[in-house]
């Protein structure tokens, strides 16, 4: 009869083979995934205004210690998959060539470039043969999406489109289809307006009128800067307010006709990310930005966090499973399934290089609900009732 081995040293020896090997695994050279956060010097976005003059404005800080956090959440599965992050902040001076720029870091070695740059910059980055994967944080533009989409960009925050699909789900669930619409003069104002009357009738929903307000104090113009007027001689079951500056719209749902709902920017709005969101982790996710950077996590952040953490999980695959494809196209690889700590797997859609997500449905201090909203269906993914459909775009023709 043979010996039988004692289950605590079978034990022991399983532990010392796993230690051994961990040992080995640390020791093993790791390959370099090398990221460049892209940004212009003096960016106005985020230029600090001083709130002295009555006057609004909405505040923008740089996401980059989202980027930060993303590394640090990344470590340990880097690890595991042989991969060393590293994470170098670029600024560009004004007037310096975007394309320039990624012909440089492609030359040095990096990976993967994420770009908080303007619009302008986008197009010039998507069209500059750098090799790199390009991941954008910061622009919502449904055109720029469908124009660029045969570039090695894709897009983490929600589109416009996603955010007024969003929205006109739950207003249309509620069954309050009647949509009064107020746009601004800004550019952004008419491309939010023309979003939610595309999603309205995407959805059923029907916009009874448009119209225009002024920021001005010309008694002139009085019918365009009274909302009792602007707002009277309708009936309509929620006012949709696009004043993308964030200042002439934030009394008016106290000022019009009828009590109604007010959606969009200055009412329940549909965002990225929230501060306030309470469930699938969102909560330890903004404990650590905020014990990294000292404030709330803002959707912007959370596009810088999504970036790093998409390039990591798709190298990692990489590792795990090799196929020599480039980085770009790994990240619109069906199979990759990216937690985005709101209950359903994100992963990037092929035709507008859109990252799929779902929205929260929030106001300021609270998140209401979620969308997709339950009882709008898609013949694959449901989160693709959101945005772009393929035959709005050339890649998806």
């Amino acid at each position: 009869m043979g010996r039988r081995t004692h289950p605590i040293r079978w034990l022991l020896a399983v532990v010392f083979a796993v230690a051994c090997a961990a040992s080995v695994a640390a020791q093993a050279p790791q390959r370099p995934l090398r990221i460049a956060y892209v940004e212009r010097e003096a960016d106005p976005l985020y230029a600090v205004a001083a709130n002295r003059d009555g006057v609004f404005r909405l505040v923008h800080r740089s996401p980059f210690p989202g980027a930060e956090v993303g590394v640090r959440d990344s470590l340990a599965g880097a690890r595991a998959a042989g991969l060393a992050i590293e994470l170098r902040r670029v600024s560009l001076a004004d007037g310096a060539s975007v394309a320039g720029a990624l012909a440089d870091l492609s030359a040095q070695g990096t990976t993967a470039a994420i770009l908080d740059l303007g619009v302008e910059d986008l197009r010039a980055a998507a069209a500059a043969p750098a090799g790199l994967a390009l991941v954008d944080i910061r622009s919502i533009d449904d055109g720029l999406r469908a124009e660029t989409c045969a570039a090695p960009l894709v897009h983490v925050r929600p589109s416009r489109l996603q955010r007024t699909d969003a929205l006109v789900q739950f207003l249309v669930q509620r069954n309050w289809r009647r949509i009064l619409v107020l746009k601004g003069p800004e550019p952004e104002d008419q491309a939010l307006a023309d979003s939610i009357q595309t999603s309205a009738r995407k959805f059923g929903a029907r916009i009874v009128a448009v119209k225009s307000f002024a920021i001005t104090n010309d008694p002139r113009r009085r019918e365009e800067t009274n909302v009792a007027l602007l707002t009277g001689g309708q009936d309509f079951d929620a006012l949709y307010i696009a004043d993308s500056l964030g200042d002439a719209g934030r009394t008016m749902g106290f000022r019009i006709n009828l009590p109604r709902p007010v959606v969009g920017p200055h009412g329940l709005d549909a965002l990225g990310w929230s501060s306030y969101y309470e469930r699938n982790g969102a909560p330890q996710l903004n404990r650590r930005f905020e014990r990294a950077a000292g404030r709330a996590m803002e959707e912007e952040d959370w596009a810088a966090w999504v970036a790093v953490r998409s390039l990591v999980e798709a190298e990692a695959e990489e590792a795990r499973r090799p196929t020599g494809a480039p980085l770009a196209a790994r990240l619109l690889d069906p199979d990759l399934r990216l937690e985005l700590y709101k209950g359903l797997p994100g992963s990037f859609r092929p035709w507008d290089r859109q990252l799929r997500q779902a929205m929260l449905l929030a106001t300021h201090n609270a998140v209401v609900d979620l969308a997709p909203i339950e009882g709008f269906l898609h013949e694959t993914n449901v989160l693709d009732t959101l945005g772009l459909l393929p035959r709005e775009t050339p890649c998806g023709k």
